[in-house]
């Protein structure tokens, strides 16, 4: 059995694997102490994600000892509902931080890495603030205006962690929930314009301090209940366009996401933090009916099952320890979480 926790930021959800190899904690070797490769977490993350025939979530995200454990509590890795592995995403990071604290891998103040850089985090349960450090805006795009199939739309485009289109809109709710997804299904693929595709966030500006935004997510290839990263840059493509307040509400489908900046001189740079609510919703063990695959061609059924889950129904008289993720006790050379 894979051991999981399912969590989430203001709606954007994952399910969280502790990537420990029990036996090998003082090796100093990483690749030794991490129980699956990629391979195995980008299979888990494109079968275990899928709605109603397995677990459910928009990524899973995964936690790791740290390759400097002197300068961070432990590594973040996410990967994405189609198996890519993304650099960073806010309310995955802020989710994965609670647990961390919940789980005794750090205290309520952290830091860990990510592959879009080291992050901090401050925990106050449910709450949990995202310090995501300096965003370059040199690179980004201001005042400009696209075309998508007929229709024109002021944009923004920028890095915050991850590359983000901030499409500004008049009217966010005359915009239908299809022609989101189409429109930003559309421009996250438009590499002539985006080299790297984009996240495409749709947003309005309520008031000087008050946003609405809605996010298509690369990866997820879908709207997303929140992005806690496409919050930040829909805050710093107001505060820039609209000189919005510092401080802005930013409205989600699934909850409100609250971001603060503080831009340098010249706007060249500028600090990002980003706090939401969080939630560990459940606890359990992932069998192997969920990674079932469907030959969708031929319309039968194949079960590849995993040689993690199968060594784990040989090995079932090794139980790990509850008592934290540093503290736990198996057999040596397993794979499996049992």
């Amino acid at each position: 059995m894979i051991e999981f926790t399912k969590v989430h930021g203001n709606g954007n959800d994952f399910i969280v694997l502790e990537n420990l190899n029990s036996g090998n904690f003082e090796s100093g070797n990483l690749s030794l102490e991490r129980r699956y490769s990629s391979s195995d977490l980008s299979r888990f993350a494109r079968l275990l994600c899928r709605r109603k025939f397995s677990v459910g979530a928009d990524g899973i995200l995964v936690i790791e000892k740290p390759e400097k454990p002197e300068t961070a509590d432990f590594a973040m890795r996410i990967f994405n509902s189609d198996g890519s592995e993304g650099e960073m995403c806010g309310n995955g990071a802020r989710a994965l931080a609670r647990y961390a604290f919940e789980k005794k891998w750090a205290g309520a103040s952290m830091r860990f890495t990510t592959l879009a850089g080291s992050m901090q985090a401050r925990v106050d349960p449910p709450y949990v603030e995202l310090d995501m450090g300096e965003l370059s805006l040199e690179g980004g795009v201001f005042g400009r205006t696209l075309e998508f199939r007929g229709r024109e739309f002021p944009y923004v485009f920028l890095t915050a962690g991850v590359p983000h289109c901030v499409l500004l809109v008049k009217d966010y709710d005359a915009i239908g929930e299809s022609s989101k997804i189409e429109i930003g299904r559309g421009l996250s693929r438009d590499f002539a314009r985006f080299p790297k595709g984009s996240n495409v966030s749709f947003a309005q500006l309520i008031s000087q301090n008050e946003a609405k935004a809605v996010t298509y997510e690369r990866g997820v290839e879908n709207l997303t209940e929140s992005c806690g990263t496409g919050s930040v840059a829909v805050a710093v493509a107001f505060a820039i366009v609209e000189n919005a307040a510092r401080v802005l509400r930013v409205r989600n489908p699934g909850g409100v996401n609250e971001v603060r900046l503080n831009f340098a001189p010249g706007d060249k740079t500028c600090h990002a933090w980003l706090k939401g609510r969080t939630a560990l919703v459940a606890e359990g063990q992932i069998r192997e009916d969920a990674l079932y695959e469907e030959d969708f061609l031929y319309g039968e059924g194949s079960m590849k099952k995993d040689s993690l889950i199968q060594e784990s129904s040989l090995n079932k008289e090794s139980s790990l320890s509850r008592e934290g993720p540093l503290n736990r006790e198996s057999s040596l050379n397993r794979k499996d979480l049992s």
